[in-house]
C-alpha cells in the first residue's frame, strides 16, 4: 500500500470511529423505550406533554422572568410557580424535578414522594429551550375559579357481554357424537344456562347475538348445511333461527369431506334482558345427514349509563369502522369461486370474495405503518408462538386542540367470530412510532398472560389516556385475528369499537391508576392497585374492564378485606360513596354519607378479584377436558380515578413599553381567549381578573429547561 493510500485510510478510520460512536448513540436512544418497557414510554410521553403544556400556557416564560427580576425571593418565587403548575400536570405517584437556567439555576421538585431518582430504576429526562421575551414590560392577566360541582353524564356503550370462540366439539361433552346427540349448549343432553352480565346502572338500548355453524356431510350426495337453533334468554320464548337463515361464508381449506361455514346475526329483544345477571342456552336443530360444530357465539349489548364527572368536561365517542371476514394464504375455491378470502359486510350481512392476496409478516406489521388497517381481511405470518392468523385491522385518527387538557381516554374493543387474539396500538407523535398498549401474549418484556400463547386474552376496555397528546393528531389501531395452526382460516370481526375521550379547557387534576392488563391461567385473577388521596381530592371512582367471560367481580380494601362490591361485571363504582354507606370510614371522614362525604388524605390499596366461568366450554378459553375452568382476565380499562377540585387558572400575556400598557394588552388577550372557548361570551363580571407586570430586561434570549420524571 502506498503512502497516499495510507494517509487516506487513517483519515477514514478516524471518521469511522466518529460514525460508530454516533450510530451507537442513536441506536441506544432509539431502542431505549423497547428495552425499558411500557412504563418508561409512559414517563417519556408524560414529560413531553408537560413541557409542551407549560410552554404553551406561558408558565416557563413567566418563571424565567420571575427568576431574573432582582427580588430577594426571585428563585423561590419562580420555583414555587413551576411547582404549582407541575402539581396539576404530573399524576400522584410520579416523582419530578425541573431545572431552569435563565442565568442562575432554579429548581423545583417533589423528591421524596415517591422515592428519589437516586434509587429509581425508571427515569426519563426531557430538555426544552425557550426564547426569552423582547425587552420591555411583560404583563400577565389571569382569573382563577375553583368550582367543585360534579354532574352526571350519560354515555352510550356497546360491549361484548359474552363470547365463545372455539370448536364446541373440542370439549368432552360434544367430542364424541357432536351436536346431533348432545343438542344443548350448555349442558349437552339437557339445557344448562350460561350466565352473562349487564351493568346494574345501565339503560338497555339494543342487544344482538352472532352464531357460527359448521357442518360436513355424513353421506354422499348432500351439500353441508347449517344447523337451526332455539336460543332461550332468561327463560323467555325461544329466538328461533332456521338453517336457511344462516349466511354461507366459505368452505374450509383442505377439509375432506368438505366442511362449510355459516354465520347468523340476530337481535335479542331488550324486554328479554335485565340489569345484573342474565342467562341463556342454545338448542341445536340438526339433520341426521350432517356432522355439525359450533365455532363461535357472541352477545353484544348497547346501553346508556351515568358517570360522575366535574362540570365543564367534554366527552367524545370516536367510532372505528366495522370490519369482518377471513383471509387465506393462497388462491383457492372457497365455495363461491376462487379467491384469497371472504369479506363480510356487517351492515348488510352480504359476503363477497377477496380477490387480492393480502399477507404481511408480524415483524412488518407490529409497531409500523402498513396498508392493511382498512378493515379488509389479511393474513399475518410468523406470529410469535403461532404459524399464521386470519385477521382484520382498523385504524382511526382524531385531533385534540392544544387548549384541551386530556383527562381520560379508553378504547372499547368488541371482537367476535373465531377471534383468538388482539393487538391495540397508539401512535406516538413524540417518536413517530406505534406503541403497543395491549397484546394477548407476552410482548416486549410485558407480561400480558399466564398462558404461554395468550389464547382467548381478548380485551373489552383498554386505557390510553397517558398515550394521547393535546395539540396533535392522535391515531389508534386495533388488530384482531384467528390463530391458524394449520389451514383453518376462520371468520373474525370487529363491530362497534370506539374510543372515548374526556377533555376540558379547564385545568382539572384527574389522577388515573390503571391496573395491569393480564390473563390468569385459571378462573381467578387478583390484582392490587395503590392510589393516593390528598386534601384536595373530591372523587374516588373505580372503573371496571374485565374479561368477556367474567362471572363475578369482588372489590375490597387489600389490607382489611372490607368489601366494597361483590357481584356481576359493572362499569363503575363510587368508592367513597360505598365506603361511607357501609360506614367503613376508611377513605371518608366519620359521619360521611353516600351522597355527602369528605375524603381522608392517605395512600390506599384496592384489590380487584375477577372470577371467570366454572367450565371452559362456556367461553372456550382453556384446555379441552371436562374439569377445565374458564379463564379470568383484567384489563387496563380497570382503573382508579381520583378527581380533585376544578382549578381554572386561565391566563394570557402581553408586552408593552410600560406596566400599564403591558397589563392592558394581557387583559385583552385573556378576554379573547375566553371568548374562543366559551362561544364568544366575554368573561363574566363575577369572575375576578388578576394582573401583574414584570420587567424583562434581564431575561436571556434562550432559557434551557430540564425535566426529570421517575417511578419507583
Amino acid at each position: 500500500m502506498d503512502e497516499k493510500g495510507f494517509i487516506f485510510t487513517a483519515d477514514a478510520s478516524l471518521a469511522l470511529v466518529v460514525v460508530i460512536v454516533f450510530m451507537v448513540t442513536v441506536v441506544s436512544y432509539t431502542m431505549l423505550p423497547v428495552y425499558m418497557g411500557q412504563d418508561h414510554q409512559h414517563l417519556e410521553a408524560l414529560a413531553d406533554s408537560a413541557l409542551q403544556t407549560m410552554e404553551q400556557d406561558g408558565t416557563l416564560r413567566q418563571a424565567s422572568i420571575m427568576a431574573v427580576n432582582n427580588s430577594p425571593t426571585a428563585d423561590s418565587d419562580a420555583a414555587n410557580f413551576l411547582n404549582e403548575s407541575l402539581k396539576t400536570l404530573i399524576p400522584n405517584g410520579i416523582g419530578y424535578r425541573i431545572t431552569m437556567n435563565p442565568g442562575n439555576a432554579v429548581s423545583a421538585d417533589n423528591v421524596g414522594a415517591p422515592g428519589t431518582p437516586l434509587y429509581s430504576t425508571n427515569i426519563v429526562t426531557r430538555v426544552r429551550v425557550i426564547s426569552g421575551p423582547e425587552e420591555g414590560w411583560w404583563g400577565r392577566a389571569w382569573y382563577r375559579s375553583e368550582p367543585i360541582e360534579f354532574t352526571n353524564k350519560k354515555i352510550n356503550l356497546t360491549t361484548t357481554a359474552w363470547m365463545f370462540h372455539n370448536w364446541l366439539t373440542n370439549f368432552p361433552t360434544w367430542s364424541g357424537t357432536g351436536l346431533r346427540t348432545n343438542l344443548y349448549w350448555g349442558g349437552g343432553s339437557k339445557p344448562t344456562n350460561i350466565t352473562f352480565p349487564i351493568p346494574s346502572n345501565a339503560t338497555l338500548l339494543n342487544a344482538s347475538f352472532i352464531q357460527g355453524s359448521a357442518s360436513q356431510r355424513r353421506y354422499s350426495g348432500y351439500t353441508p348445511q347449517a344447523f337451526g337453533t332455539n336460543t332461550v334468554v332468561n327463560g323467555r320464548p325461544a329466538i328461533v333461527t332456521n338453517p336457511n337463515n344462516f349466511t354461507f361464508l366459505n368452505q374450509r381449506l383442505d377439509t375432506n369431506p368438505i366442511q362449510r361455514m355459516f354465520n347468523y346475526q340476530g337481535n335479542i329483544p331488550i324486554s328479554y334482558l335485565t340489569t345484573g345477571d342474565n342467562n341463556f342456552h342454545v338448542q341445536f336443530l340438526t339433520d341426521n345427514k350432517f356432522n355439525y360444530d359450533m365455532p363461535w357465539f357472541s352477545i353484544l349489548t348497547t346501553y346508556t349509563t351515568d358517570i360522575t364527572v366535574p362540570v365543564n368536561v367534554e366527552n367524545r365517542t370516536i367510532p372505528f369502522q366495522n370490519a369482518a371476514g377471513l383471509a387465506v394464504n393462497r388462491a383457492v375455491d372457497l365455495g363461491a369461486g376462487t379467491g384469497y378470502g371472504r369479506i363480510y359486510d356487517l351492515e348488510t350481512g352480504q359476503v363477497s370474495n377477496l380477490n387480492t392476496r393480502r399477507t404481511i409478516r408480524w415483524a412488518d406489521m407490529k409497531g409500523r405503518d402498513h396498508q392493511y388497517s382498512n378493515g379488509i381481511p389479511f393474513v399475518i405470518t410468523n406470529i410469535p408462538g403461532a404459524a399464521s392468523g386470519s385477521a382484520v385491522c382498523v385504524e382511526q385518527n382524531f385531533s385534540v386542540p392544544s387548549t384541551s387538557n386530556i383527562l381520560d381516554a379508553y378504547v372499547v374493543v368488541n371482537s367476535w367470530g373465531a377471534t383468538d387474539k388482539t393487538l391495540v396500538e397508539v401512535w406516538s407523535n413524540d417518536t413517530s412510532t406505534w406503541r403497543t398498549v395491549f397484546n394477548s401474549f407476552d410482548l416486549d418484556g410485558k407480561d400480558y398472560s399466564d398462558k404461554s400463547d395468550g389464547y382467548g386474552n381478548l380485551p373489552g376496555i383498554i386505557y390510553i389516556g397517558n398515550e394521547l397528546r393535546q395539540g396533535a393528531t392522535n391515531k389508534v389501531r386495533i388488530t384482531t385475528w384467528d390463530d391458524v395452526p394449520s389451514s383453518d382460516y376462520d371468520l373474525v370481526g370487529l363491530q362497534d369499537c370506539f374510543t372515548v375521550l374526556f377533555t376540558s379547557d379547564f385545568k382539572i387534576k384527574w389522577d388515573t391508576y390503571p391496573y395491569n392488563s393480564h390473563q390468569a391461567s385459571g378462573n381467578t385473577e387478583i390484582q392490587d392497585q395503590t392510589f393516593i388521596l390528598t386534601n384536595e381530592s373530591q372523587k374516588a371512582m373505580l372503573f371496571l374492564a374485565t374479561g368477556l367471560n367474567t362471572r363475578n367481580i369482588r372489590v375490597t380494601y387489600a389490607d382489611t378485606g372490607q368489601e366494597l362490591y361483590n357481584g356481576p361485571a359493572t362499569f363503575s363504582i363510587d368508592l367513597a360513596s360505598i365506603d361511607a354507606q357501609k360506614k367503613y370510614y376508611k377513605i371518608t371522614t366519620e359521619g360521611s354519607t353516600a351522597t355527602d362525604y369528605t375524603l381522608v388524605p392517605g395512600t390506599y390499596k384496592l384489590r380487584v378479584t375477577v372470577t371467570g366461568p366454572r367450565y371452559a366450554w362456556e367461553s372456550g378459553d382453556d384446555n379441552y377436558n371436562s374439569r377445565a375452568y374458564g379463564i379470568a382476565s383484567i384489563f387496563s380499562g380497570t382503573r382508579i380515578v381520583v378527581i380533585n377540585p376544578q382549578v381554572q387558572n386561565e391566563w394570557s400575556d402581553g408586552m408593552g413599553p410600560n406596566p400599564q400598557m403591558a397589563i392592558q394588552n394581557a387583559t385583552w388577550q385573556l378576554n379573547e381567549s375566553y371568548k374562543r372557548s366559551h362561544n364568544g361570551n366575554p368573561i363574566p363580571p363575577t369572575i375576578p381578573i388578576y394582573t401583574s407586570a414584570l420587567y424583562t430586561g434581564n431575561t436571556p434570549n434562550s432559557v434551557p429547561i430540564r425535566l426529570e420524571l421517575w417511578k419507583e
